[in-house]
């Protein structure tokens, strides 16, 4: 009968200990699932968790303004422009490792061990340009919400005007080198049987009646997709089911046994494909090529095609 007591007693503080942890002891448990690699997230798994320590929710929409007007509580402001630097001359090139994990934890106040959850407005590639930074540094913690801002205002969720309160945190990358190509890897391998080149810009930007680059066209042999053919939706915008992606890829070629790289004027637009081809589709073998258009036109030397033909 002692013994008994004594064990209902210890039981007892155990639950009373429990309940006295701090916040921070559950914070620890995963607040999203299925998290192996980057995913999208639909409104409801969010919704409850816009205050949750482990989540760091940035916004993405091209206005400043847009996100004073509201946004979703606790969410961070970030403009995608400050992911494009100068390098050596060429402009909207990316920062390297240092300067990102600096924005990541001192301003973003983001560390290792946390998810972030990134939104623009109608899925625009903003929000995929900075997945495809993190997954560059290997980060896999990293949702985009599929619909954006226009689909949490559509479910009624709620919004606010104030900004979050946060603090500098500690950020350490490693440079995935898989996730990117550069210049002279795309240049040795044009025509190369298994290796399919996408351009996801505009079908007048990929044929060169639009442009203001130097030389206007397309990469030689690169197939277009353009990133919006990824979406459906008007006002609220959401990636397409699976089986309409993965044909809209087939009709021009791209399919899993290849390796594929994206490339766009920026690198911005690009990284909505890779984003859908590797994490939504689930190809292999997916990279970008980040100099992009910018840098492949203003070289001379890198051939340059016209037209609507690969």
């Amino acid at each position: 009968m002692e013994r008994q007591r004594s064990y209902r007693l210890i039981g007892g503080i155990s639950i009373l200990m429990l309940l006295l942890l701090p916040h921070s002891f559950f914070a620890k448990e995963a607040p999203l699932k299925n998290f192996e690699h980057p995913r999208l997230i639909e409104v409801r798994e969010l919704q409850n968790l816009t205050s949750h320590p482990s989540i760091r929710i940035i916004d993405m929409r091209t206005s400043l303004s847009d996100y004073l007007k509201g946004h979703i509580p606790n969410a961070v402001y970030l403009h995608f422009e400050n992911l494009l630097i100068p390098d050596r001359g060429i402009p909207d090139q990316a920062p390297d490792r240092i300067c990102l994990e600096r924005l990541l934890g001192d301003n973003l106040s983001l560390s290792n061990a946390m998810w972030v959850v990134l939104y623009s407005e109608k899925s625009n590639p903003n929000a995929t340009l900075l997945a495809w930074t993190l997954d560059y540094l290997g980060h896999k913690k990293v949702g985009i919400l599929n619909g954006g801002w226009e689909k949490w205002t559509s479910e009624k969720l709620p919004s606010t005007q104030i900004f979050p309160s946060l603090s500098p945190n500690k950020f350490f990358g490693k440079v995935i080198r898989d996730t990117m190509v550069e210049k002279k890897w795309v240049r040795d391998r044009l025509g190369t049987k298994g290796v399919v080149i996408v351009d996801a810009r505009s079908p007048k930007h990929y044929s060169g009646e639009e442009g203001e680059e130097i030389r206007k066209g397309h990469i030689p042999g690169a197939r277009n997709v353009f990133w919006e053919m990824t979406l459906e939706g008007e006002e609220v915008r959401i990636w397409k089911k699976k089986e309409d992606l993965e044909k809209l890829f087939a009709e021009s070629g791209v399919t899993k046994d290849k390796e594929v790289v994206v490339y766009c004027r920026t690198g911005r637009e690009a990284s909505h494909l890779y984003f859908t081809l590797k994490y939504v589709l689930g190809f292999p073998h997916v990279r970008l090529y980040r100099g992009a258009w910018v840098e492949w036109s203003a070289d001379t030397n890198m051939p340059v095609k016209i037209g609507l033909d690969p």
